[in-house]
């Protein structure tokens, strides 16, 4: 592999130009294609498996236009307009028809039409709709439209808020300020790690030039795939710090070689030899470690995860060709324009000072350091999965805007009800109507008497109604009825539409009395499915009852999430090890490197439940109320945090190792890599720090909690864990570090032999 990396970085500086027009043909390329074929992000709109997905086929039977993506509109009195006023109340009918007349809607609410649901009162109008197809369907193009159709409504003077799915993808992901302010102070750490403003730029332009690429791909994988609108915010976060981290170690050995009188090309091929080597296998176990998130058994977790792996493959590609390109083009130029005063090489011998401090006093930093990372993940214990919901959003986003104002005119509740589908056995019945029947002369009257008074025209159907010629069934409906009573009687539970029957399918719709994301509701879903609906089922047999909606959805995908927990922890620990394994020839590191890193994540947990779920300091991150972790937010960073971890890992021990073979020594080569690389472990950790928290603004707040988890392992992986507790095991294990079934300890090299000294002669005087 070294040899490969060598000759790969030697022919990277002599074909440099060919390099950049590859590079840039990719990016020109992919960015085409990511603008005029690039998909919307969105939500699964499927889950397999679920009681929420057996739901939606069984709803399809007989209510077909009821089983697409929902979403919400919601029309608000202002100091202008009310909705009690006839005439505003016009307006507000004529935007719902308008919503029923496009093409992308199968179904819309209508509470000035009897039967037709929907909430009002004298402040706000509420209607649920339903979208034709899937999510992945939907386009910018069917959203304007949306818009335009509520205009009636918003120029009266109505304040028209969307939530659900239309306010998710009327909100795609988008880039500010605050990812440009983690990219500047990165920056400044570079500067401060190199000391040179033009060796600074180098790894930031090379994986700005990465990530284009990548997430153009992402933008257009969204067009044949639904990929969720997290996806390119974290394949940004996670790209963007490993790139620079991948070229920060690479420029750096360059730099080295520079300094021991190579040439340009050769000081390519060496650093890459080496620190290639590394960035390979660290990018390695990144990729491997996302892509177990495939495992969760659900499908937009594991394209996130391929689409964040995507991303730093993209980063070791880069780092690998493009940058080698870049060195070659500037060749010893890389170190001008140095900052006065700042002296990065003269930080080594301190941490080599600090290295070997720890080695002399192992036991109490080992003891000191697992007490410090048990204490941080204590409150793991009290995890608690939670769903995503508009009930916990910031304040600045539509959906949660349109939740407050269904919660504070109607309940909480009412934004997302529970929705109970029953199907009872039995062919259905459709209802036959009878043909004219002509007796006799007498019936033949109507053909030559006078014109018959023209019926009154029928009544036109309205859009996506029910299929009323097929005739209810007599258990069906004695099912409903009993759901309902059986229903009402549940504690947490506010109300019970009355049920509709069509043939042999009944629906009814529950009310919830708390918000989508309190315990207390994703109990009583579990309640009703427990006990309350198996009742009324098993009382009629071979009849079917299952309760889906948004909420229990949701609450399905906690449940898959954390079943296949334990799965997805032992895979990527498991193909972690095995790399290791290969790349170090070793049993004790790979094992003692992934319980550090289990520990790592246990702090980073800790601390995210402790600010998101017990609410310390959560209003300082621009969320009014604690909230429980989303499912699937534990899962993401235990792949993500365990291959970075194991990036700062495969660069320390790569160094250690590096010594030990040369020395011999199990405590010298310990204290040589700690002095050689503590300060591109803590510069290359303070990047993904910067990188990582200039997401914590964002406003979803599940990109919230793993920006801030993803920090603090980071922080805590890389000081506590890299510079204490690793350098401490070592000492303490020695040579067993490195033992290999058949393979004897390295053999130190002689010590040089001294320097002759010359005889010095008396002459003795001649008698």
């Amino acid at each position: 592999m070294a040899r490969f990396l060598d000759a790969l970085g030697r022919f990277c500086v002599r074909r440099r130009r060919t390099v950049f027009e590859l590079w840039f043909a990719l990016m020109l390329g992919a960015g085409v294609l990511g603008l005029t074929h690039g998909g919307m992000f969105v939500q699964q709109s499927s889950l397999p498996g679920t009681e929420t997905q057996q739901a939606i086929d069984t709803l399809a039977q007989d209510f077909p236009s009821q089983t697409g993506p929902t979403a919400t509109v919601v029309f608000a009195q202002t100091s202008e307009a009310s909705p009690a006023d006839w005439r505003v109340a016009l307006t507000i009918g004529q935007s719902i028809e308008n919503i029923g007349r496009l093409d992308r809607v199968a179904f819309v609410q209508n509470p000035y039409a009897s039967g037709m649901g929907g909430l009002k009162d004298d402040k706000a109008v509420v209607v649920q709709l339903n979208f034709k197809g899937t999510m992945s369907e939907l386009t910018a193009a069917d959203l304007d439209r949306l818009r335009e159709a509520v205009e009636p409504a918003r120029m009266t003077g109505l304040d028209v808020k969307f939530g659900g799915i239309a306010a998710m993808l009327l909100n795609q992901p988008k880039t500010g300020p605050q990812e440009g302010a983690g990219l500047f102070l990165a920056m400044l750490v570079l500067l401060l790690a190199f000391g040179s403003v033009l060796a600074a730029g180098v790894p930031i332009v090379v994986s700005l030039c990465g990530l284009a690429v990548a997430y153009s791909l992402i933008h257009f994988s969204a067009s044949l795939f639904q990929v969720a609108p997290t996806a390119p915010e974290v394949a940004a976060m996670l790209g963007i710090g490993a790139g620079i981290d991948y070229a920060l170690f690479i420029v750096t050995r360059y730099r080295q070689q520079l300094a021991e009188g190579d040439d340009t090309e050769t000081a390519v091929g060496r650093a890459m030899a080496h620190s290639g080597h590394a960035v390979v296998f660290a990018g390695g176990t990144v990729v491997f470690a996302i892509c177990g998130l495939f495992l969760s058994g659900v499908a937009f977790i594991g394209r996130i995860g391929l689409a964040t792996a995507v991303a730093v493959a993209i980063m070791v590609a880069a780092s690998l060709t493009l940058l080698p390109a870049v060195l070659g083009a500037l060749g010893p130029r890389i170190d001008r324009y140095r900052l006065p005063r700042v002296r990065p090489d003269r930080s080594s011998a301190r941490w080599t000072a600090w290295g070997r401090h720890v080695d002399r006093h192992a036991w109490p930093y080992a003891i000191v350091a697992t007490l410090v990372l048990l204490a941080l993940a204590v409150p793991t214990l009290s995890l608690r999965f939670g769903v995503m919901a508009d009930s916990m959003s910031s304040r600045k986003m539509e959906a949660r805007q349109a939740y407050d104002i269904v919660a504070r005119e109607f309940g909480a509740g009412h934004y997302s009800p529970f929705v109970v589908v029953a199907k009872a056995p039995g062919p259905e019945r459709t209802v036959r109507r009878k043909a004219p029947v002509v007796k006799g002369p007498e019936g033949l009257g109507g053909l030559t008497g006078p014109p018959a008074e023209p019926a009154a025209p029928a009544a036109p159907a309205v859009k996506g109604a029910p299929d009323l010629s097929k005739k209810p069934d007599k258990q069906a409906t004695l099912i409903a009825q009993e759901l309902k009573q059986r229903i009402s009687e549940v504690p947490g539970v506010v109300s019970v539409g009355e049920p509709v029957v069509i043939g042999t399918t009944a629906t009814l719709l529950v009310i919830p009395r708390d918000a989508p994301h309190e315990q207390s509701t994703t109990e009583l879903v579990h309640r009703l499915r427990d006990t309350a609906i198996p009742a009324v089922r098993d009382a009629h047999p071979g009849a079917t009852v299952y309760l889906g909606g948004e909420n229990p959805a949701i609450i399905d995908l906690a449940d898959t999430v954390g079943s296949r927990m334990k799965t997805v922890v032992i895979a990527v620990v498991g193909v972690a090890l095995l790399l290791l394994v290969v790349a170090f020839r070793s049993i004790i590191v790979p094992v003692k490197a992934a319980l550090m890193n289990l520990l790592s994540i246990g702090a980073s947990f800790g601390v995210v439940t402790a600010v998101f779920q017990w609410g310390w300091g959560v209003h300082l991150l621009g969320v009014d109320q604690a909230i429980p972790i989303m499912s699937f937010v534990p899962l993401f960073m235990f792949a993500l945090i365990f291959g970075l971890s194991m990036d700062y890992e495969v660069f320390l021990l790569s160094r250690i190792k590096e010594e030990y073979e040369r020395s011999g020594d199990p405590h010298e080569s310990v204290v040589i890599g700690i002095g050689a690389t503590a300060r591109l472990i803590t510069s290359a950790a303070l990047i993904m720090i910067f990188v990582f928290a200039g997401f914590v603004p964002q406003p979803d707040p599940t990109v919230k909690m793993m920006a801030l988890g993803l920090a603090v392992a980071v922080a805590v992986d890389a000081t506590i864990v890299r510079l204490v507790l690793v350098p401490a095991l070592m000492s303490l294990l020695g040579h067993a570090n490195w033992w290999w079934p058949g393979r004897g300890r390295p053999v130190p090299p002689p010590p040089p032999s001294p320097a002759p000294i010359a005889e010095q002669l008396e002459l003795e005087p001649i008698p």
